[in-house]
């Protein structure tokens, strides 16, 4: 396999916990640094980051990153950043990020350009419950980013690319609304939002208006009012009707402001069956559809029996709705989307071999605790041992696909 060198590590700054911990992506869990102990400075040229850089140069990202990255499998493509030279020459975006291209392909690890993508989580509060939020323990520990980053932030919007607020629902947090309704809409630099939908007020209306915007990825894990309420509210103060009004007026908007729109929607044994419904939905929305297979977020048995537990004919549905869904896409243009419905396809073909059975998910279970067991020097061998595994099986239901 040829090795494939993913510039996250020079490009990227995430912080996708309030805890403070920075990562190069939100699909590689290796912290580098947290906010709390030191400044965007100290940790984007620390031991951390320069090691990341460093590994990724000598084994290449499947080595480091899990097999499932949506970036490993052509995905993703909203997290380019090659899209630079489309800003003013003498602006600090530009200038950055031909400076870090440089930078990459010196191989340097210690760089004098700063990040290109800056991701934050403020909090993992939210004003939904979704029945698969990982954050939901950790939401009622209210744990916040320091007041020293978001001090910090403006200083480097002026340098990113994209500067995304993350949560829990980022719209939900005072301190967010206030660092974007104090940004200098002039700057290139533009917003990534992902949003629940159902917080968009006028107010919110007013700041992402005014705002550069890449992108706003909405999620809404549903095609029907039942399936919305039965997975996301769950008590909570937010409807279905409000969701869709919300979408539309993005969709509006988009018409003038010409950002990436999409909706996604996770899919599981509740709304299996709506996945060319949802793929309608999202079109006539005028936003890009993506998919993917719920992840059990604490990988507990009674989860994986009530949400991720199909029939035969559940599978062959989803088979047979994901064919019918491709052609829609395709005319489109929508790449990611049918990138997506192919992933997923794959993905539901070796669940349908492996966990979809209780008794192998409760024996991977006991694997990757024996795993955690080992010395750190005994898990990098058999990591890379089960991520070629992996790549191995991966590519052998995609022959299947296309023979």
């Amino acid at each position: 396999m040829k090795k494939f060198i993913c510039k996250h590590p020079w490009s990227h700054f995430e912080i996708n916990n309030p805890n403070g911990d920075v990562t190069m992506c939100c699909n590689n869990d290796w912290v580098l640094g947290n906010v709390n102990e030191g400044s965007v400075a100290d940790i984007w040229n620390g031991e951390g980051f320069k090691a990341s850089r460093k590994r990724m140069l000598d084994d290449g990202a499947h080595a480091m990153c899990p097999h499932t990255c949506p970036v490993l499998q052509g995905g993703k493509r909203y997290e380019n950043m090659d899209w630079f030279d489309e800003l003013s020459e003498d602006g600090e975006p530009r200038q950055n990020a031909e400076l870090n291209e440089q930078e990459f392909s010196e191989e340097k690890t210690e760089l004098e350009s700063w990040p290109r993508w800056l991701r934050f989580t403020y909090s993992y509060a939210c004003n939904l419950d979704c029945y698969h939020c990982y954050q939901r323990e950790d939401a009622k520990m209210r744990v916040k980013l320091p007041e020293q980053f978001m001090a910090e932030l403006p200083k480097y919007s002026s340098k990113a690319q994209v500067i995304m607020p993350f949560g829990g629902e980022p719209f939900y947090f005072k301190p967010v609304l206030e660092y974007l309704s104090g940004h200098n809409a002039n700057l290139e630099t533009r917003f990534y939002f992902i949003t629940n939908a159902t917080l968009l007020t006028d107010r919110v209306h007013e700041i992402i208006e005014r705002v550069p915007i890449t992108c706003v990825a909405a999620s809404l894990d549903a095609a029907t009012a039942e399936s919305f309420e039965a997975l996301r509210v769950r008590g909570r103060n937010a409807d279905w009707q409000s969701a869709i009004d919300n979408l539309k007026r993005l969709g509006e908007m988009k018409q003038h402001k010409d950002f990436t729109f999409t909706l996604s929607m996770t899919v599981n044994t509740v709304n299996c069956h709506e996945v060319e419904d949802f793929v309608d939905l999202a079109l006539g929305l005028g936003a890009e559809p993506l998919m993917l297979l719920v992840a059990n977020p604490y990988q507990q048995l009674d989860f994986q029996k009530k949400y991720l537990t199909f029939t035969d004919s559940q599978f062959e549905e989803m088979f047979r709705a994901i064919e019918r869904c491709l052609p829609k896409v395709q005319a489109q243009g929508f790449k990611d989307s049918e990138t997506c419905l192919n992933q997923l396809r794959t993905v539901l073909m070796q669940h349908r071999d492996g966990d979809n059975i209780p008794a192998r998910f409760l024996a991977k279970n006991v694997a990757r605790k024996a795993f955690h067991l080992l010395p750190e020097q005994l898990q990098i061998p058999v990591r890379k041992a089960v991520q070629k595994a992996r790549t191995r099986r991966f590519e052998k239901y995609n022959a299947k696909e296309s023979t």
